[in-house]
């Protein structure tokens, strides 16, 4: 029997949260209904077994979205053809050529095939199949309306990895650049500037104030660079460990937002993935309270996502959408002016939907001005870093040539 998590709120508005050991997840609503709970989220507690079957081998590449964009399109044409659940999935999972999808699907169509719901087999797979996924998967198994949902489900994923993707690519250059500046001051401080000192130190000369900064720093780098590694390991899993907590992710994503640009960027992707997430949610008959849990679940940046929480909040208390949007400062006024003319005329999906393709064209626009803003800073960096170190190199012997 499984065991399920649920977060709810009773007629206080006081949050409860707590496990169930039930038969199905429609029976926990039905008995925390009879308590006069307001169901908000429910899910199924997977033991440690489970979740390292999933995950596999530690070499296991992860799913992609492309390739649960591919699988989702493949099913929902399966479906549409009329072909059984259990029948599309065995032959998904055979013909797939990711490993770790393959054997989720496999566990899956035996999971149905012994009774359980669609929905609730996918569920047991959250570590790969995200959230949004699955419940658009239970209002279309509950709706009929599977063979389209899954079409739903396929679009969103494939416009999720293509804002991926351009991000992706519009950082590549300016990441390659960085590696190839570190290792080349690298190279210069480890084994061209010791060169020198060999030849200076011969000379016993008066060096200047540059040249004997050098020689220090690259001392230094050669004596104690396992301290530098040391602290550097440290910084990073402090930071780790700090940002793992509610505090510092909080902290670390407000000052993310700030930054020139690249807090632009953020925030235009989460708007684009809160319209295009929510979207497809309702469109697929998912109720709202569910699927704003689910879409504050989807948005990785803390300060948006909290935004999402007191809409999801006011909207329980029978507040409209709008209102919390409008009072942040995150949402740009456009943005909750079209939602605004959505709920007046009940065409909310479709103006998320807008939201969705204007802020993916956005995100596009930004990472290609964030990529053409990085290379020259870099490239800059770059020639005044090299710079400094030939031209404190050489000043000792322009002092020498003057003198003669």
């Amino acid at each position: 029997m499984p065991v399920y998590v649920y977060r709810a709120r009773d007629g206080a508005g006081e949050l409860v949260q707590g496990r169930a050991d039930v038969g199905s997840e429609r029976e926990l609503i039905m008995r925390l209904r009879n308590q006069g709970l307001l169901v908000l989220g429910i899910e199924t507690e997977r033991d440690l077994s489970v979740v390292m079957n999933q995950q596999g081998s530690l070499f296991n590449r992860r799913v992609s979205g492309k390739d649960l964009a591919i699988f989702a399109r493949q099913f929902s044409v399966m479906i549409k053809a009329g072909l059984p659940a259990v029948q599309c999935l065995r032959v998904l999972a055979r013909q797939t050529a990711h490993r770790r999808l393959a054997k989720s699907l496999e566990r899956i169509s035996n999971d149905v095939e012994a009774g359980d719901g669609l929905s609730e087999a996918f569920a047991r797979h959250a570590g790969i199949f995200p959230q949004a996924t699955i419940q658009m998967i239970a209002a279309g198994e509950v709706g009929g309306i599977l063979d389209d949902v899954l079409e739903r489900v396929a679009t969103q994923l494939e416009k999720d990895e293509m804002v991926r993707q351009k991000i992706r690519s519009a950082l590549v250059y300016p990441s390659i650049v960085v590696c190839v500046a570190v290792l080349v001051v690298a190279f210069l401080m480890m084994f061209v500037v010791p060169q020198f000192v060999q030849v200076y130190a011969d000379m016993d000369a008066t060096l200047p104030v540059p040249t004997r900064l050098l020689m220090s720093v690259s001392h230094a780098t050669r004596t104690y660079w396992w301290a530098f590694l040391a602290a550097a390991v440290t910084i990073y899993f402090g930071l780790k460990a700090w940002w793992a907590t509610s505090n510092g992710a909080m902290i670390r994503d407000r000052v993310i937002l700030k930054i020139p640009v690249a807090g632009m960027l953020v925030t235009k992707t989460s708007i684009a993935r809160f319209g295009r997430t929510l979207s497809g949610l309702l469109s697929s008959g998912v109720p709202i309270l569910k699927a704003l849990l689910v879409v504050e679940r989807t948005i990785p940046n803390r300060v948006i996502a909290a935004v999402v929480r007191d809409a999801l909040e006011e909207v329980q208390e029978g507040q409209s959408l709008v209102v919390p949007l409008r009072r942040s400062t995150v949402f740009p006024p456009m943005v909750v002016e079209m939602l605004a003319v959505g709920e007046e005329t009940g065409t909310i999906s479709e103006m998320l939907s807008k939201v969705a393709d204007f802020f993916e064209a956005e995100v596009e626009r930004t990472a290609e001005r964030l990529s053409s803003m990085l290379e020259p800073l870099i490239i800059v960096f770059l020639a005044v870093t090299v710079g400094f170190i030939v031209i404190s190199m050489m000043l000792p012997v322009f002092n020498l040539w003057t003198m003669f």
